[in-house]
């Protein structure tokens, strides 16, 4: 019997087969490698641009107005504290400008406008753009220049530019947390006669008022419209609820709004006095107090929030808060941003792209 013969061995075919891959596998490598790296590169220089577009938004409303030469050089700071690919960042590209709120569009760029003149249309508060690069050219260059690539160059590509952006802004407050606000709701048409929109500071009083305070010129007196006047008025804000009792508008003065508001949303504004709750505002002490554009009892959208240091408060005939409106961080409480309408204190900056 004739055993049966094995088919001859085709000696060298593996090689040969890894010899046809080898470019391929290359590739691969290539790609795993340097794409890697490039998406590692993007996201250190991400991480730079947001920290200074938050650094520079932070502090941009200012009682003058936008700080912009202020907030360029706080978002370069910023930078200049983060590195990428191991090199330390040296410049960035800062953009002043202006963002949206009406668009609700926070990740569209249609809704940065570039320039530090206040667009016309839409709800606009200042924003700065920041970016920042390593590339071949410009500030970018100073950042080390382009990612260095490690298996590209067999392909012949040596070097990759790469850069990030961030857009952030400041604004009003859009709502507040509990415990908040005093529970006293003021006419727009108040702030629009005692605050400055253009320079963001109050203005004085008028030595002809019978309330005029010599040691205090921007104090202000807030009461019933039925004693007072419409636009030199307040009403007791009863937040969610309608329970117009002193006992409840005291417990409201004693621990605030019970719960978080937003601009739009509806307050409930009594229409009565009620003298013996004057007696329990706390005075010397900063509070934000609800703007709604009108004070008739009932349901009212909230319009704004705005500053108020109260210095005293008398019940009686007079039936009034004694303050002024304050600037900036002269208030402690829990801001968020997206209100339109300042009123002197800002909420926190926030990342819209």
């Amino acid at each position: 019997m004739t055993r049966p013969q094995s088919p001859p061995v085709e000696r060298g075919s593996v090689l040969v087969v890894v010899a046809l891959l080898l470019p391929a596998i290359m590739a691969v490598v290539a790609l795993a490698v340097d794409v890697g790296r490039i998406m590692l590169v993007k996201d250190e220089l991400r991480r730079a641009a947001e920290a200074g577009a938050l650094a520079g938004a932070n502090g941009l409303m200012t009682s003058g107005g936008a700080d912009w030469s202020g907030a360029t050089q706080r978002a370069l700071d910023a930078v200049t504290r983060n590195s990428a690919a191991g090199e330390p960042l040296r410049a960035a590209t800062v953009e002043p400008g202006y963002w949206d709120l009406a668009t609700q569009g926070w990740g569209g760029s249609s809704s940065f406008a570039a320039g530090t003149t206040r667009p016309l249309s839409g709800n606009w508060v200042p924003a700065l753009r920041v970016t920042v690069a390593r590339d071949g050219s410009g500030p970018g260059q100073t950042n080390g220049g382009p990612i260095d690539l490690f298996f590209a160059p067999v392909f012949g590509r040596l070097l990759q530019d790469a850069s990030a952006s961030a857009i952030a802004m400041q604004s009003a407050p859009g709502s507040v947390e509990p415990n908040t606000l005093l529970p006293l709701a003021i006419n727009r048409c108040m702030f629009d006669l005692y605050w400055d929109s253009n320079t963001g500071t109050p203005r004085p009083v008028a030595p002809t008022a019978p309330y005029y305070n010599p040691a205090d010129p921007y104090e202000l007196r807030i009461g019933s419209q039925y004693q007072y006047g419409t636009c030199y008025s307040g009403q007791w804000n009863l937040f969610d609820t309608t329970d117009n009792s002193t006992p409840a508008v005291v417990s409201l003065l004693l621990n605030g709004n019970p719960n978080t508001l937003r601009v739009g949303d509806l307050t409930y504004v009594d229409g009565g006095v009620k003298a013996a709750a004057y007696d329990s505002v706390i005075v010397n002490r900063t509070y934000l107090v609800a703007v709604v554009d009108r004070l008739e009892r009932g349901y009212q959208p909230i319009v704004a929030f705005a500053p108020f240091r109260v210095v005293r408060a008398a019940g009686g005939s007079t039936k009034a808060v004694f303050g002024r409106f304050v600037a900036l961080s002269e208030f402690p409480g829990s801001l968020e941003p997206g209100g339109s309408i300042y009123y002197g204190t800002p909420a926190p900056p926030a990342l819209v792209r």
